[in-house]
């Protein structure tokens, strides 16, 4: 285990995994695209908090268990071991720091640059381990079930003609309601489904955006929402897709969004702070 001197930013500044935010969150997304069917969620959830908690220095993060605990809602048994998976994979280690003394202090956790090869060779090695007993780490082909609202029936007074022989999934993309789903949204999945569908894909753009805590429709939060449904398009086009087109979008929304969280917080806290400053 490497080990670090005392606490002090300018020291660590020197151990710093990467050179800018945006190759650190590279290489979240990377690491994320390779092992999102083959771990739970809150290994997932885990290795985006300790990005979030690693702006001060960049890839290092000084997050106590507890409070990654608090912050992602698992328990500190289940945040052990996501934090045990990501080192086992490569994507994370440990970083001891010391005492003016020499004594061990505060531990460190750092995000790792993204290599392909090592990850494999991680991943190799933990097939041939799997049956360790973790019930927690099984492999699994899905994310989190995506919760829709019930279909009420139309009353019978509504019906008209043959509106009941028409299948909800054969309405085309005109009928998409234009007050609930944003039109460019609907511009950018037009050529490939109908109504239902992108009434459905919506659906998923609404709860990553309830799940991230992002309240409006901004320019980076759509421009984040059309990306992800064409990489979503590509990979499912490429056969790269394992489990469903749904499952993938919702996976590569959540990435983007939860960027866009991250730096909006920063935002907010450079704001404070000049804020502060000129106080």
């Amino acid at each position: 285990m490497t080990t670090f001197a005392a606490i002090n930013l300018k020291e660590l500044k020197d151990h710093e995994s990467f050179t800018s935010l945006e190759e650190m969150d590279k290489s979240i997304y990377q690491y994320i695209d390779h092992i999102r069917h083959d771990v739970p969620q809150s290994v997932i959830d885990v290795l985006l908090c300790l990005g979030r908690a690693s702006l001060r220095c960049l890839g290092l993060s000084f997050m106590k268990q507890a409070t990654i605990a608090n912050m992602t809602g698992y328990s500190r048994n289940t945040i052990n071991k996501a934090l045990k998976a990501l080192e086992s994979l490569g994507i994370v280690d440990s970083v001891r720091t010391q005492t003016k003394s020499g004594r061990p202090s505060v531990k460190v956790m750092r995000i790792l640059p993204f290599c392909l090869e090592t990850l494999h060779q991680k991943m190799t090695s933990a097939e041939s381990d799997k049956a360790n007993g973790d019930n927690e780490l099984n492999l699994m082909d899905e994310f989190e079930p995506i919760l829709t609202e019930s279909k009420k029936p139309l009353k019978e007074d509504s019906v008209q003609d043959n509106i009941d022989e028409i299948p909800f999934g054969q309405l085309d993309y005109s009928f998409t309601p234009k007050n609930v789903v944003n039109k460019s949204f609907i511009q950018t999945a037009r050529p490939f489904f109908g109504a239902a569908k992108i009434f459905q894909l919506w659906g998923i753009v609404k709860s990553v955006m309830k799940r991230r805590k992002l309240e409006s429709m901004s320019c980076k939060v759509n421009e984040s929402v059309t990306e992800a449904f064409k990489t979503t398009v590509f990979m499912y086009k490429a056969n790269r897709i394992k489990s469903s087109f749904e499952n993938y979008f919702f996976g590569v929304l959540d990435s983007m969004l939860s960027v866009i969280k991250r730096q909006e917080i920063s935002n907010e806290r450079n704001i404070l702070f000049y804020n502060w400053l000129e106080e």
